[in-house]
């Protein structure tokens, strides 16, 4: 993995960034939430790629049913802090946990969403054949797939075009399609960053309706964007980066 700069690490696939496969029964082996209902958690949170500080002693706690919205400038190091809480990356300093475990556990890791920034589906597939093809890397059964796949895609306002090929599929239509990737094996934290991005104003509205709906279902959500409107609207709780270092964090009031 390249640590040329601080947001510009290789994205590995979806597939990859949720782990080894999941089993038939993934909530017998679901992680306890922790005491107190934190969920995410880091301490003293160091990066560095080579002379370049991506992050600088970042604290922070997210806690069971927060949308936690993390803000901040292209290249502030927002990405950089997503990758080592799914565990592609490595911090230099510090420590950071996930459902009560060292992030990157493979049994914490089937319990994650994630959509990347600026994500690639091989365009060949379908709406429909992808979501089939990450659902049983994950071995979601074939009956439950098949059920999900239209759920989801009805979900993301997709439904309609699930068996157009996605090369015909617009920007936002592809940022759509992703969230319902990162949603699809039902994860208890989800991991959004810029999910609005390239997404219409119907459609941001949507997504944003979609979020408060997987709060109220008691999951964890964090958001990671530079559209202060977008977060105001939805989060719980923000920080915002500034040259890897935290300028403010609280309640989205303050």
């Amino acid at each position: 993995m390249s640590t040329s700069s601080p947001d510009q690490d290789k994205v590995m696939p979806a597939a990859e960034v949720h782990g080894v496969r999941t089993g038939p029964s993934p909530a017998a082996r679901r992680p306890a939430t922790p005491a107190g209902g934190v969920v995410v958690e880091t301490r003293n949170l160091s990066k560095q790629y080579g002379r370049i500080e991506a992050l600088k002693g970042v604290t922070l706690t997210v806690r069971k049913g927060e949308i936690f919205g993390l803000l901040g400038q292209n290249g502030a190091g927002k990405t950089t802090m997503v990758k080592i809480l799914l565990g592609i990356t490595r911090a230099t300093m510090g420590e950071a946990s996930l459902l009560g475990e060292p992030v990157g556990t493979p049994r914490v890791r089937r319990h994650i969403g994630y959509l990347p920034e600026d994500h690639r589906f091989p365009d060949y597939h379908t709406g429909y054949s992808l979501l089939d093809f990450y659902g049983a890397l994950l071995e979601v059964p074939a009956a439950d797939r098949k059920r999900r796949i239209e759920e989801n895609l009805d979900m993301v306002g997709l439904k309609n075009r699930m068996h157009y090929k996605v090369r015909t599929y617009s920007k936002g239509m592809k940022q759509r399609l992703g969230i319902a990737q990162a949603l699809f094996h039902e994860p208890d934290v989800i991991f959004l960053d810029e999910p609005t991005d390239g997404v219409d104003p119907l459609g941001r509205k949507q997504i944003r309706d979609l979020l408060l709906s997987l709060k109220n279902e008691g999951r964890t959500i964090f958001l990671n964007s530079h559209l202060l409107g977008e977060v105001e609207l939805i989060c719980d709780r923000v920080i915002i980066l500034h040259n890897g270092e935290i300028l403010r964090q609280g309640a989205i009031e303050s």
